[in-house]
């Protein structure tokens, strides 16, 4: 699958881009079905995503409105992770340098969360945020994202070995873990609050 962001080739059924971390998926507009990104159309109702942007809708119609039954109260543990010698790396490396360290740091570290049943819900710069407990809610899901940043920390240590060549200091990873309450959209995961 070519990445449509960085036309990086990735595996077929990735949902994130190895190199550049751009996520596979977009949500039909119309029937909040869950589609490739590069569908021209929704596998579920036929939504024409290229004639305006899967965010746009079509002249002439509204865009779903969640009810408030579509919604749901509950508590989501969120992890956010970011790289603790980024800034650094920056000034001394070439850009292109850079985003090829942070695309592989970033295909790694986009697995973790799913193996704890938790999903990324975004890469920004240097950082990684990931959800647990929605849209499946876990007793546990502390624990599990508390294991992901573990295994987030040891796997960037490890990729230390291979980029030596490139950082003079090591790589290493900086997470913050909470807990709260949240009202979300059912449909696409949204967070409308967070306590």
């Amino acid at each position: 699958m070519k990445c449509p962001k960085c036309q990086f080739q990735n595996r077929d059924g990735a949902k994130f881009c190895k190199e550049c971390g751009y996520k596979f998926e977009i949500t039909c507009p119309k029937c909040n079905t869950t589609n490739l990104s590069d569908n021209k159309f929704c596998d579920e109702c036929g939504y024409n995503f290229t004639k305006t942007s899967a965010i746009t809708p079509q002249p002439g119609e509204t865009p779903p409105k969640p009810s408030i039954a579509e919604s749901e109260r509950k508590y989501v543990t969120v992890l956010f992770s970011d790289l603790s010698v980024y800034t650094a790396m920056t000034e001394k490396l070439d850009p292109e340098e850079v985003k090829e360290i942070m695309g592989h740091i970033f295909g790694e570290i986009a697995q973790v969360p799913v193996k704890y049943e938790g999903f990324i819900e975004k890469f920004v710069g240097d950082a990684v945020m990931a959800l647990f407990g929605v849209p499946k809610s876990h007793e546990d899901d502390p624990v599990r994202a508390i294991r992901a940043a573990r295994e987030i920390h040891e796997l960037v240590k490890a990729l230390n070995l291979s980029l030596k060549k490139k950082s003079d200091k090591p790589l290493s990873m900086h997470t913050g873990i909470t807990t709260g309450l949240v009202v979300y959209l059912k449909t696409n995961f949204n967070i409308l609050c967070q306590n």
